[in-house]
């Protein structure tokens, strides 16, 4: 079809449904105090889908996005599972010294992200 008749035919579609907006919910996270390398314009955005089924997950380091439904949420979640709440007598990121055994600055640093972004 040349180019001209293509343009034409555009123009006179008709939307088979009415565009809608909408306000989604938007989570924010700055990841100056969680990343090891201390760079303080990452960040982290997390949105909910319009229709409730899942969201959006944008990290700014590297222009990564990802999407997905609430049942692969749950998928995810069993999967890290072992990896996020472990016992502290198997956790790899324990620290000991002769004031006692604590988590290391890496460890703490995941966990109150992850208290973040259950909140």
């Amino acid at each position: 079809m040349p180019l001209p008749a293509l343009r034409s035919s555009l123009t006179n579609l008709k939307p088979t449904n009415a565009m809608k907006e909408s306000q989604r919910t938007c989570r924010f996270v700055e990841l100056k105090n969680y990343n090891i390398d201390r760079k303080g314009d990452d960040f982290l955005e997390v949105t909910e889908w319009t229709n409730s089924e899942g969201f959006d997950i944008h990290l700014s380091r590297g222009h990564q996005s990802l999407s997905m439904t609430w049942e692969e949420f749950t998928a995810l979640q069993h999967a890290l599972d072992n990896w996020i709440e472990q016992p502290d007598s198997t956790c790899p990121h324990i620290v000991s010294s002769d004031e006692g055994t604590s988590y290391c600055k890496l460890a703490e640093k995941t966990a109150d992200l992850l208290a973040k972004l259950r909140a």
